[in-house]
């Protein structure tokens, strides 16, 4: 992480990742193409998602959620992507295809890894293959639930499932936000179903401190205010002298209640 001297209000709190041992991809235009820029409007200029605008310019990296199935690749660069948050390895498969993946936690740059069908005998970090293969226990990330299907689970910044158990040709993996497709709390995955050994990357993503309201807005995030600070007209909250607190129910922007309605599903002790 990285930390300033305030020489300005700004500079106070603010902490970043350090990328200062990322590299950046120059030379492969194929693999960048243009992101059009959704800003939370309709054909007629109406706002339609709130708290949402341009931001800074970016080109979209096409990260492959497939992967090449039991050919070597080799990792050639760990690099910044500014549509995720973690980073992303550029890597150079044995057959002459260079392609864009996830980055996990402690891939080396220069080392061989493999997406995996068959049992290897050595688990490293990095390598990927079908639940069939992987020991209980092991630490996951980046998952696809069947064989033929994109990578689609924990592949934010820092992220990673434990395989608990296999059985009737079911893997189930502990998620580290306890939500799941089911009443277990676990996901269930067909056990050809693939992940990747290891931790996501860019671990310290969470303690990011943006420090300042324009970094934010370079990110595309517009300011959220209050319903009691806004006019009686724009909210249902709004109006009153001084500080008036919020109604006896709180409801949003359309004057439906919040909590305690069907939606709302209250926590039991």
């Amino acid at each position: 992480m990285l930390s300033y001297k305030p020489v300005t209000p700004s500079q106070r709190h603010l902490c970043l990742v350090n990328k200062k041992h990322l590299e950046r991809n120059i030379f492969l235009d194929s693999l960048f193409v243009k992101k059009n820029h959704h800003f939370g409007r309709d054909n007629l200029g109406h706002i339609t998602v709130y708290h949402k605008e341009r931001g800074h310019k970016k080109a979209y990296r096409l990260v492959d959620f497939f992967f090449l199935k039991d050919i070597p690749y080799l990792v050639e660069s760990i690099e910044y992507d500014p549509n995720r948050s973690s980073f992303i390895n550029l890597i150079f498969y044995k057959n002459g295809i260079y392609s864009f993946i996830l980055s996990t936690h402690n891939v080396f740059l220069g080392n061989v890894y493999m997406c995996n069908m068959r049992f290897f005998d050595f688990l490293k970090t990095g390598n990927r293959s079908m639940f069939l293969n992987l020991p209980i226990g092991s630490i996951i990330h980046n998952i696809s639930c069947t064989f033929n299907e994109k990578a689609k689970y924990l592949r934010a910044a820092g992220t990673c499932g434990v395989l608990l158990k296999k059985e009737n040709n079911i893997a189930f993996i502990k998620l580290p936000s306890s939500k799941s497709n089911n009443s277990s709390g676990l996901l269930n995955c067909s056990l050809y179903g693939f992940g990747t050994l290891g931790k996501t990357s860019n671990l310290m993503f969470r303690n990011i401190n943006l420090g300042k309201a324009g970094r934010s807005r370079w990110l595309g995030i517009r300011p959220t205010v209050r319903g009691v600070a806004m006019n009686p007209v724009d909210h249902p909250h709004g109006g009153g002298e001084g500080k008036k607190s919020k109604k006896a129910s709180p409801t949003n922007k359309w004057a439906s209640v919040i909590k305690h309605s069907r939606k709302f599903k209250r926590k039991k002790n």
